[in-house]
C-alpha cells in the first residue's frame, strides 16, 4: 500500500508511485527527479522540520507539505 514520502523513516530506500497534487506542483517535482519507479532514501526526516532525500545522484530538501503529495511504495 502506498505511503507518503514524509511518513518514511531515516534510511529506508523506497520507489516513488506517484504525485498526488495539482499539475503545477507535479511538473516541478518531475523536474527534480521525482519520477514514478525512481528509487529515493530518506538522508534526514523529522516531524515538522524539512527532509532530506537522496535522488539520482543528489540530495533534495523538501518541507513536509511537498513531500506529503509524493506517494511511495
Amino acid at each position: 500500500m502506498p505511503r507518503s514520502l514524509n511518513c518514511i523513516k531515516k534510511g529506508r530506500t523506497v520507489h516513488i508511485q506517484s504525485i498526488d497534487n495539482c499539475s503545477h506542483c507535479k511538473r516541478h517535482l518531475e523536474e527534480m527527479g521525482f519520477i514514478p519507479g525512481t528509487p529515493v532514501e530518506v538522508c534526514r526526516c523529522c516531524n515538522k522540520g524539512p527532509l532530506v532525500v537522496a535522488i539520482r545522484g543528489g540530495k533534495v530538501m523538501l518541507g513536509q507539505e511537498m513531500a506529503r503529495y509524493i506517494l511511495v511504495k
